[in-house]
């Protein structure tokens, strides 16, 4: 419920209600994990918790298992978090060829003061692979604020 109170107050009830349409439904967390956390204090968690995806590692597959990881992070800690967009990058000398795909999404939680308040971030799975196929292989970057 306090989600939905959350959605009402800021007029983002409509929005999210689309995105929710746009996703697969274990994608939208109702969680409370992070409430009570600063602000500070949820993108550390965040950081050390996701750090096994993304440091040190590049990913060879074709189901973004890196991306994965980060998403299953985020359900285990038991945030309240949704995808927002996600778009391919394209390389400027070759326009046809796509170099990174990013996906953004937003974490919903109450502060250690109880105000509602949104994390934003975005994870982008940059090409690591062949000129002929940059995507085939990938690092993982993970930003949030």
């Amino acid at each position: 419920m306090r989600l939905q109170s959350y959605l009402n107050e800021t007029g983002e009830a409509e929005e999210f209600r689309r995105l929710s349409r746009m996703g697969p439904p274990s994608r939208i967390k109702t969680g409370i994990g992070a409430d009570g956390m600063s602000k500070d204090k949820l993108k550390n968690l965040i950081y050390k918790e996701t750090k096994k995806c993304t440091y040190n590692q590049i990913y060879k597959d074709r189901y973004w298992q890196g991306i994965k990881c980060i998403w299953d992070i985020f359900d285990q800690l038991d945030l309240n978090w949704m995808l927002t967009k996600s778009k391919y990058n394209y390389d400027k000398m070759n326009p046809q060829m796509p170099s990174s795909k990013q996906w953004d999404f937003e974490i919903l939680w109450d502060d250690d003061k109880g105000r509602h308040k949104k994390l934003m971030g975005y994870v982008i799975a940059s090409g690591a692979g062949s000129v002929k196929d940059p995507l085939e292989k990938y690092d993982v970057i993970l930003v949030v604020s």
